[in-house]
């Protein structure tokens, strides 16, 4: 992974958004607030939903004719499940204006990057991203305009995009606030695996191991480790049948260090788990140290 350059200026006439919920309302508050885009346009099926969303000023208008839309957009970011991202990329990628591009915000990049070039070819106008920012919460109406300052953005290049698509595609996040970085979709999803696919698994598989009768004697402990379990279970579904590999290679992984507290503990060895412990704390704090320095 590198690091890319500093925050440039930016603008565009028309930004569309399909699949307007937290991410893709965030993305619309986020560009509203930056002032980068003229107008913004929701893309969707749902008309009341999109009505809504008009009403609270998350977007300017909407349109649920995909192939209007795409005629009409500089840039769009599909926020779909990650199930849908490929085949929504298709559909607009058949209206899509010769200058203009489409990106996503998808967690997994490896498949749907395959999907779209056997779709489309290699001289398609998609280049992948994936904002490090959200919520268990769904919907717009939990969007926020914040949602990605100082949030790590993962652009995913191939080696056919062209230095102009990334180079604009910098520009557009940096200018929500986020930090830029540059990795292979292979390399994105190995380290996703590891960092968001695996610990939304963990929490899954530890808020089910508590049985109803002990919820009242569960405090912040639980809450804090379990918080994310309640992510829409449909949408990492998606995730973890689009990236079983990374995730099954971060769990073994995870294994390891499971079996060495469990073979500590099992030994009352008190030596062995304050030094796995302090390991644990270490790379935490270290984490933490990061973000409130950024």
């Amino acid at each position: 992974m590198k690091p890319v350059s500093e925050k440039p200026e930016f603008s565009l006439q028309t930004l569309a958004i399909r699949g307007v919920g937290l991410i893709g309302g965030s993305i619309a508050k986020a560009a509203r607030k930056a002032g980068i885009a003229q107008e913004i346009v929701g893309i969707g099926r749902d008309e009341a939903r999109l009505q809504k969303a008009v009403e609270h000023q998350v977007i300017d208008r909407f349109e649920t004719d995909s192939k209007t839309a795409a005629s009409q957009a500089d840039l769009i970011v599909v926020c779909t499940p990650v199930d849908c991202i490929a085949k929504d990329i298709v559909q607009l990628h058949g209206s899509l204006r010769p200058e203009a591009l489409i990106t996503d915000a998808g967690s997994v990049k490896e498949q749907i990057v395959r999907e779209v070039c056997e779709k489309l070819g290699a001289k398609h106008r998609y280049l992948g991203s994936h904002p490090l920012a959200g919520s268990e919460k769904t919907g717009f109406e939990h969007s926020d305009a914040d949602l990605f300052q100082n949030a790590a953005v993962v652009l995913t290049p191939e080696e056919q995009s062209s230095k102009n698509d990334l180079n604009f595609l910098e520009a557009f996040w940096k200018a929500l606030g986020g930090k830029v970085s540059i990795m292979s979709p292979a390399e994105h999803d190995r380290a996703l695996a590891a960092t968001s696919h695996l610990p939304h698994l963990i929490a899954a598989a530890l808020a089910s191991s508590v049985s109803e009768d002990q919820l009242p004697l569960a405090a912040t402990g639980f809450g804090d480790t379990t918080r994310i379990a309640s992510g829409d279970p449909h949408l990492w579904t998606s995730i973890f049948c689009q990236n079983p590999n990374g995730t099954l290679a971060a769990a073994k992984e995870f294994q390891q260090q499971l079996n060495a507290f469990l073979e500590a503990v099992e030994a009352k060895d008190t030596d062995k788990i304050n030094a796995l412990l302090l390991t644990a704390k270490k790379r935490r704090d270290l984490w933490l140290n990061e973000r409130e320095n950024s």
